[in-house]
């Protein structure tokens, strides 16, 4: 069996996904099948036809009001794909500072404190339009004009979202803003307010463990209600937007009344995976595999995705088989990485996998043992070298085995070479399905 997919994780062609990953402790269904959290997800049909990379329109606008994750899904957008986040209320923050700050008499503007601003929003409502909003993003926009882009559209500031006439002819301008910078889709993170209600309720009736000095009571009740009204704020703002994307079906809705990061994560990944972003990363996918965590902490610490076989299904002492198909199935929902994946097999079935038969594939081992940085291209080694550690992330031999289509798999030098051999080749004959 020869590998014949692309090894981006991104662009795996199954027409069925096996239902294998699964969260931990979920209930069972009748007849002994894993239940999956359920995470709804509508896309409109001019969603479809899009490809943000090869097309003009290189404009995704995300919206999502409290407590439904946004900030988490365009982070980890911004981590697998590249994409450049611009954010309408972080523009008008600053430039609101510009507008309002007093000049010293030496020219210079002194810095105005967020609670001042805020006041004089509240007393000068009309300092803020819609129209200035979407000038502040295309200016932005046009600084990179050959990026794509992923705009928070709406503010978030409950003194701002109060103003109902502020989105009244939100329509006409995004249509004028569409002429100069035309957006591709637009993506609504939603929770029901039923589901919210719950949620918040339950937070607020939580109490403290003894000794903890945690907020709580009368504090938590009076935050839920105040997400409660930001919530219900945010939706009726939205509507004339939603309304404008909805009309020419470029709307796509996800439900996040699950609560469920990973599940909401593989549903969006896929959905951008489609559009060939995966692209403007690297197309060198790298696993390493360890028996402890601590072998790679400074990767981790570097923000590389571990992925721990005993989080992923829930028998972690499964079929050897059935958990590498939940490994690979879990990689190609999560799409292609800044760098690579570590993936720490301890307390799995993967720990005995010297007892399994070799797979026949076209794979082959490197004789010499070799550092994690030899297996980089200058961007993977860029994004490492970027973040702050005292540690060095490049100190690990590891025994290597490679693969067609740039895939390379890792495992630290304490490894038994069988078991390393069984991983390996198992994991190229699945990649092909």
């Amino acid at each position: 069996a020869v590998v014949s997919t692309q090894s981006t994780g991104s662009s795996s062609k199954k027409e069925k996904s096996p239902d294998l990953i699964i969260p931990k402790k979920v209930n069972k269904k009748k007849g002994g099948r894993t239940s999956r959290i359920s995470v709804a997800i509508k896309v409109g049909t001019n969603v479809r036809r899009s490809k943000v990379h090869a097309t003009p329109e290189r404009i995704v606008c995300v919206f999502g009001g409290p407590k439904s994750g946004k900030g988490a899904v365009i982070e980890e957008l911004v981590e697998s794909f590249g994409v450049k986040v611009i954010s309408a209320e972080s523009l008008l923050h600053n430039a609101l500072h510009k507008k309002l700050a007093t000049p010293n008499p030496d020219g210079a503007a002194a810095k105005l404190e967020t609670a001042a601003m805020l006041s004089q929003l509240k007393s000068q409502p009309t300092l803020v339009n819609l129209e200035w909003i979407f000038e502040l993003i295309k200016t932005e926009v046009m600084r990179y004009p050959d990026t794509v882009h992923v705009i928070d559209l709406l503010p978030n500031s409950k003194i701002i979202l109060r103003d109902k006439t502020l989105f009244d002819n939100a329509a006409d301008l995004l249509q004028k803003f569409e002429e100069t910078c035309p957006v591709a889709f637009a993506m609504h993170l939603y929770i029901d307010k039923e589901n919210l209600n719950r949620q918040l309720d339950n937070a607020a009736h939580l109490t403290n463990p003894e000794g903890c000095t945690a907020p709580g009571g009368i504090n938590d009740e009076a935050d839920s209600a105040s997400t409660k009204k930001r919530h219900a704020l945010y939706e009726e703002a939205l509507k004339p937007v939603q309304a404008y994307f909805r009309q020419s079906d470029r709307l796509v809705e996800v439900d996040v009344s699950s609560m469920s990061h990973e599940r909401i994560w593989f549903k969006v990944v896929r959905m951008f995976a489609s559009f060939d972003l995966s692209e403007r990363q690297n197309n060198n996918l790298i696993v390493v595999f360890v028996e402890d965590a601590g072998k790679v902490q400074s990767l981790v610490d570097r923000k590389v995705r571990l992925i721990k076989m005993v989080d992923i299904v829930d028998e972690p002492t499964a079929e050897f088989d059935l958990l590498m198909e939940c490994l690979l199935y879990q990689i190609a929902e999560l799409g292609c990485p800044n760098v690579c994946y570590a993936v720490d097999i301890k307390g799995s079935t993967l720990e005995k996998a010297e007892e399994q038969e070799t797979k026949k594939c076209l794979v082959y081992e490197q004789l010499d043992h070799s550092k994690l940085s030899s297996h980089l291209n200058k961007y993977q080694k860029n994004m490492l070298d970027e973040e702050d550690s005292s540690e060095g992330w490049d100190n690990n031999n590891y025994i290597c085995y490679k693969a067609p289509n740039n895939l390379t798999l890792l495992f630290s030098d304490d490894f038994d070479s069988k078991r390393a051999e069984v991983i390996a080749t198992t994991y190229c004959s699945m990649d092909k399905i």
